[in-house]
């Protein structure tokens, strides 16, 4: 084989080399690019949700807000409900709704009821700029009202749980109403704050026949 020749394909088979080692850099490089522009589209389509809803927010509208082309939301998520529900689970991520473990070292019902107020008031806090949007949506879109239907139905378990076992439907019916949305934006409207709201509602449940009859009941499975 001529020199040239075989010079020529050492250099041909070292440029290879050297690509191959390239690429998978290169490859590294684009996907953390497009996780980052993943992750800011879904990060600008919860801003808008909350700002103004889901049904009212376009691809456009995500596109202007992320800083990318409507082709380059659409390549992420082909479909709006794609978007819609990977923005749901960045959601639940984010903000994830309280479970029973904060009722954890409660050494009697009314500390579990504080405890789970102050989850809940906080909860509400974090998704209060959105809350009322949500309200509007499930109207027209089923997954927002089986969610919310979801957050409904966690919700009166864990004030069961904080309750006891003696706790009937008319105590669980009153201590879910005490910790709602709606009882966080009022409490916190006279001026409380989260801390000072929970502890209110925990003595109000305290004080309350229904469940004074409960905790009675209570006692006397334990003795």
């Amino acid at each position: 084989m001529p020199p040239d020749l075989t010079s020529a394909l050492y250099w041909m088979n070292d440029a290879f080399t050297q690509m191959v080692k390239r690429r998978p850099y290169r490859l590294g490089k684009r996907a953390d690019s497009a996780t980052a522009t993943r992750r800011r589209i879904l990060e600008a389509t919860l801003t808008l949700h909350d700002e103004q809803g889901i049904t009212r927010t376009s691809i456009r509208d995500v596109a202007g807000r992320a800083g990318v082309s409507p082709a380059t939301v659409l390549n992420h998520f082909p479909r709006m409900g794609d978007l819609i529900q990977a923005c749901g689970q960045l959601s639940d991520n984010l903000f994830p709704m309280p479970t029973d473990a904060v009722l954890v070292g409660a050494r009697d019902r009314g500390e579990r009821v504080r405890l789970l107020a102050e989850a809940l008031f906080t909860w509400w806090e974090e998704m209060a700029s959105g809350w009322e949007h949500l309200q509007i949506d499930r109207r027209t879109l089923p997954e927002v009202d089986a969610w919310l239907r979801d957050v409904d139905a966690l919700h009166r378990a864990l004030v069961a749980t904080a309750l006891g076992a003696a706790a009937d439907d008319v105590s669980v019916a009153i201590g879910t109403a005490l910790t709602s949305f709606g009882s966080w934006r009022s409490l916190r409207d006279a001026g409380m704050d989260v801390s000072r709201a929970a502890a209110q509602v925990a003595r109000s449940v305290a004080d309350s026949p229904v469940a004074a009859a409960t905790h009675q009941i209570e006692k006397g499975r334990l003795h």
